[in-house]
């Protein structure tokens, strides 16, 4: 089941103020460079990093484009150690859901589901590596730092993985707001895959068959439609509610 090592020596760029700090503040990161605006140049308070380099607004326009909301501060630094499925359920006593993301290719939408992941408890958050982007300094920004504790995984295959984990005592639950069980009425105190679709498009057909259940949140009136990765939140809340 483990794939063949990627190579994770590179680097990235991470800005925001949010993002920034939990970089700075994750001793599991190698912090190469640290820029700021001179308006900004005190944010990181008591945060070790490196010597801290004043820049001007040409400089964060030239690395992240002048659509970027940067907050006037960045790091660079090296990628997080790469976590592999297998690595997260050698603990039987983890009871934390995975979130499988099935070709969701819009950076908002995957930083926010990372943020609810880091602050609801899930164990990972699962992508194909065709058709799903890599953590870029969108994605981390959008994040706002949950990228420092929840692993982000990517996969051949989705399907593969899901049946994988079925076979270890994992149930898979994929979200349908035109299914006919709310999440809600599901017992959850055990260990759960999320699935979420893409934006639009929803769940392909092999990911929607490899589902234990298909469910939806409870809304109120007529009204149901979330995106993705408020869909998510939703869910993760509900997980944990009932844990």
């Amino acid at each position: 089941m483990r794939e063949k090592k990627r190579d994770t020596e590179g680097s990235v760029w991470i800005y925001g103020k949010h993002a920034t700090l939990a970089a700075l503040r994750n001793p599991n990161r190698k912090v190469l460079r640290f820029v700021t605006l001179e308006s900004c140049k005190d944010f990181c308070g008591e945060c070790k990093s490196p010597t801290q380099e004043i820049v001007d607004k040409n400089f964060f326009n030239a690395i992240f484009g002048k659509e970027a909301i940067h907050q006037g501060c960045a790091v660079l630094v090296k990628k997080l150690r790469e976590y592999f499925v297998e690595d997260l359920i050698e603990d039987e006593s983890d009871m934390r859901p995975f979130v499988f993301l099935d070709h969701m290719s819009d950076p908002q939408n995957i930083g926010s589901v990372l943020r609810a992941s880091a602050v609801f408890g899930a164990r990972a958050v699962v992508v194909t590596e065709n058709n799903s982007p890599t953590l870029t300094p969108a994605i981390i920004k959008a994040a706002s730092g949950a990228v420092e504790c929840v692993p982000f995984i990517r996969v051949i295959n989705l399907v593969h993985t899901i049946n994988n984990l079925k076979k270890r005592g994992f149930w898979c639950l994929g979200l349908d707001e035109k299914s006919d069980k709310k999440i809600s009425e599901m017992t959850l105190d055990r260990k759960l895959i999320i699935v979420i679709g893409s934006e639009g498009e929803g769940m392909r057909r092999l990911t929607r068959e490899a589902c234990d259940f298909l469910v939806h949140l409870h809304s109120f009136g007529n009204f149901s439609t979330l995106n993705a990765a408020q869909a998510a939140t939703v869910a993760l809340y509900e997980v944990l509610r009932q844990s």
